[in-house]
């Protein structure tokens, strides 16, 4: 019963560690940004039903390291509404993690295209009162491989998950599709800013260039103007407006991963 229930919407929050290698991301799954479900397909020696699977609440923690291309699964705790098999409820549904002492589920993280892999054993607990009669069990340890693609810049973008594949559960096999989007947000002082949130709106949209723009030309200021250096070159000018709407609009290159000091201006 491969992967079962390890894909996910996140609504992502990052921890203080933004600052260096590697980096540690603290996902809060959110069902209200997008795509939030499994499909899994039972044969017909386990009903032949199509089963939809809500994941309603949790969280995880994601490091990446891009000196060494490498991402880790350091958490995870995930909620998933009950589900009727077979005329019976699993009740509430709850996956966690599980690591050896002093270890962490390891993968891959490629820096250039920001996807990530990562291969862990999850356990799966539900009410088996009753499901028992038919072989499912709880718990159940399941091996898995969370696959995703990071989108955005430092501690400001989302999360695009695919999975699908097959598992075994009480002596059949199934199939699963499970499609997720998701977005995540920053944990920083109030004295701090991801670059690019001039506004400190924790997002990096229109109104970013724009504040940039007004203080350019209207002298109306920006809320934390030592994140419109987007360009890195010490100056806050034209060109930084330029840079984010590339950015934003056409694919240019990233904003810097750094968060800014508010109250000097200099990079934190």
């Amino acid at each position: 019963m491969k992967t079962f229930f390890a894909c996910s919407v996140i609504l992502f929050a990052l921890s203080t560690s933004l600052f260096a290698d590697p980096v540690s991301r603290t996902a809060i799954f959110d069902p209200t940004i997008g795509p939030n479900n499994y499909t899994i397909q039972f044969p017909l020696e386990l009903s032949g039903a199509t089963v939809d699977m809500n994941i309603v609440g949790g969280s995880f923690e994601l490091v990446v390291d891009e000196d060494e291309g490498t991402a880790a699964l350091a958490s995870w705790h995930q909620e998933i509404d009950p589900i009727m098999l077979f005329g019976m409820s699993t009740g509430p549904i709850t996956i966690t993690l599980v690591t050896e002492e002093g270890e962490s589920p390891a993968g891959t993280y490629n820096p250039e295209t920001r996807e990530f892999a990562v291969e862990a054993t999850f356990q799966i607990e539900f009410d088996d009162s009753q499901l028992w009669q038919v072989g499912f069990v709880s718990p159940v340890n399941l091996t898995a491989v969370e696959e995703g693609t990071i989108h955005g810049s430092g501690s400001i973008g989302s999360v695009i998950m695919h999975l699908a594949g097959e598992g075994e559960f009480a002596g059949g096999t199934f199939s699963y599709t499970c499609n997720t989007s998701a977005r995540f947000d920053y944990d920083l002082p109030a004295s701090q800013a991801q670059s690019g949130d001039v506004n400190q709106d924790h997002a990096h949209d229109i109104s970013d260039p724009m504040a940039i723009l007004r203080e350019l030309f209207l002298g109306d200021p920006m809320t934390c103007r030592a994140a419109g250096d987007v360009n890195s070159d010490s100056d806050i000018d034209l060109s930084d407006a330029v840079f984010m709407l590339n950015y934003l609009f056409i694919g240019g290159p990233a904003l810097p991963e750094e968060a800014v000091d508010c109250t000097t201006g200099d990079a934190a």
